[in-house]
């Protein structure tokens, strides 16, 4: 059942240009032809780098929020976890990436995938969260097939 690959964090050898201006995603915009400034990822990502590290996902338990097989997580360590938050931990000694879900008294880790069954925590349950996933980097081009495929239907 394991299901992420962890990579270490290691700090950043370039910077990447940011763009003044915001990509509209709605109407059309002129686009700007000129950088604002460079920015590290890494300070995007997370407020205490030191607490923060990356892992690579392996398994379909949470396509239905979006992160797919080898998209990359940011782990952030240093964050609490509240219900609806995508988490990373272990679970009988075993890595596992699921929702962490309160109702209740009763707290779940929940799959974001139909064929996936809830795990409910319970004192017998030997689970620990190593960190809440705040974002995910997701590879656009890996599902172009399927987006191809959905314009063509659409189109007809």
């Amino acid at each position: 059942m394991k299901e992420i690959t962890l990579f270490k964090r290691g700090a950043a050898t370039s910077l990447i240009p940011l763009f003044a201006e915001k990509v509209n995603a709605g109407f059309e915009s002129p686009a700007a032809d000129y950088e604002e400034a460079r920015i590290d990822l890494n300070d995007y990502v997370s407020r205490y780098p030191e607490a923060t590290f990356f892992a690579k996902v392996e398994g379909d338990c949470m396509i239905g929020s979006g992160i797919f097989p080898d998209d990359l997580l940011v782990v952030d360590r240093s964050l609490n976890a509240q219900s609806g938050d995508v988490v990373v931990g272990t679970l009988n000694g075993e890595f596992v990436l699921r929702s962490f879900f309160k109702k209740g008294c009763q707290v779940f880790l929940m799959p974001d995938n139909k064929y996936y069954k809830p795990i409910e925590l319970t004192e017998h349950t030997k689970f620990e969260i190593w960190g809440v996933v705040p974002y995910t980097i997701y590879n656009q081009r890996r599902r172009n097939g399927t987006r191809v495929n959905r314009f063509e239907q659409l189109l007809r």
